[in-house]
């Protein structure tokens, strides 16, 4: 007559942590009945990998058994005794395989047979097992720096064949957190560029292998840059405002080593939109301008061979062109004996000749107007005219540049005939 021993497991685990190996948790457990005349099953071996542990045991040929109950313990919990983690619903079954380990810890496992009834067999010989360490991280790891807006990020492939991909990760020199920026597919695939960084930032990157089965290695280590800055601002630029119909522009040249060239913007108002105006090489730059006394405002910055451009001065470079002559004042004219005599004041020393612009009236609605150029003195006597017909007589100052002043207020002459 076979005996029976019956008894309960353990239905809770206490967990804690130690070694590294988390404890994870287990299924309650029920009263089961012993039977000492059910086969015990026999285990011809295991395969242990990182997070799984596979097993093979002889196939039972005794009809009453219908499955096998599987027990283990959990590294890292208060309570080192095995539970069950799980049932084989089939005698016919000869392999399990025990997923979502921790690397690199030990497990203890039995197995015994079980019948439909729940009657369970003695329990096999306990088996210690170690799950493979983690595959070890990227053992060459180099971020290359002083970069545009970029940075080249260089590893050694990983020689684990498990690997199939890595995972780059980032922070700046302000944060704690690494964040992943890219997932680069292939185990033999070993650079990256980060693109669209800031200017002269600090970067700090790692990068982690991947396996085919989804995990992660431990990080390499961290490698740290600086991207490029951008030239630094463009200083002493001075401007003109004393020339004839132009601005002229100089500026002290750019120590960049790669400088490309330079941009000037320009801008009608000293706080306005400054516009790109033009490109060039050198050092100094002349506006050429239609208008006399016209103000403009101006910015420069240096672009280097990367297409960086120095930030633009806060504060604008203000140029002009020269400026028109002051008109002549206390002018006057008169007829006297078919002649028409004017007179006025010179008021600027810039001057160097006069301009008389002497408008007739031939008609009611039609006049003619003609300049009458290089004249040197304050006075002019005009005897080209007509009774019975209108004059207009206006003045205006000449400089050695030939810009004229504004006109003076026009003088109206005219005699009858006799």
């Amino acid at each position: 007559m076979n005996s029976s021993i019956r008894y309960a497991l353990s239905a809770s685990l206490a967990l804690s942590l130690f070694s590294g190996c988390a404890p994870q948790p287990v299924t309650p457990q029920k009263t089961v009945t012993i039977d000492s005349s059910l086969p015990t099953p026999s285990l011809n071996g295991f395969i242990a990998d990182i997070t799984s542990i596979a097993f093979e045991w002889k196939l039972i040929e005794d009809p009453r058994i219908s499955g096998y109950y599987v027990y283990r313990n959990t590294p890292g919990a208060e309570d080192q005794k095995l539970q069950r983690i799980a049932t084989i619903d089939s005698r016919f079954a000869t392999h399990f395989v025990d997923s979502d380990l921790k690397p690199g810890c030990e497990y203890q496992y039995r197995f015994s047979a079980i019948t439909k009834e729940g009657t369970e067999s003695i329990a096999s010989e306990t088996m210690l097992v170690a799950t493979q360490p983690m595959i070890a991280p990227v053992s060459f790891f180099q971020a290359v720096g002083n970069m545009p807006r970029s940075a080249k990020l260089l590893w050694r492939p990983h020689p684990n064949g498990k690997i199939n991909g890595y995972i780059v990760e980032r922070r700046d020199a302000t944060e704690q957190k690494w964040n992943a920026i890219a997932t680069v597919s292939g185990r033999l695939n070993a650079e990256y560029i980060d693109h669209d960084l800031k200017d002269g930032q600090v970067y700090l990157y790692h990068v982690k292998a991947t396996t085919f089965d989804k995990l992660t290695t431990e990080p390499s280590e961290e490698s740290k840059i600086i991207t490029k800055p951008l030239p630094p601002e463009i200083h002493n630029i001075t401007s003109t405002n004393d020339l004839p119909r132009a601005i002229t522009l100089t500026w002290e040249p750019s120590m960049i080593s790669d400088l490309s060239h330079y941009n000037i913007y320009r801008s009608s108002t000293p706080n306005g939109k400054f516009e790109y105006y033009v490109k060039l090489e050198t050092t100094t730059f002349t506006d050429k301008i239609t208008e006399d006394g016209k103000f403009y405002f101006y910015k420069i910055t240096a672009v280097d061979k990367d297409g960086l451009e120095s930030l633009q001065p806060s504060v604008a470079t203000q140029g002009s062109t020269l400026s028109k002559p002051q008109t002549p004042i206390a002018y006057e004219g008169k007829i006297n004996n078919k002649v028409v005599e004017l007179q006025w004041k010179n008021t600027d020393p810039r001057s160097v000749s006069y301009t008389v612009i002497k408008t007739t009236k031939t008609s009611w609605v039609t006049r003619e107007t003609i300049d009458i150029n290089n004249i040197t003195e304050t006075s002019f006597r005009d005897t080209d005219i007509k009774p019975d017909t209108g004059y207009l007589y206006e003045i205006v100052s000449v400089d050695k540049n030939g810009i004229r002043s504004l006109p003076t207020q026009a003088v109206e002459l005219s005699y009858e005939a006799k």
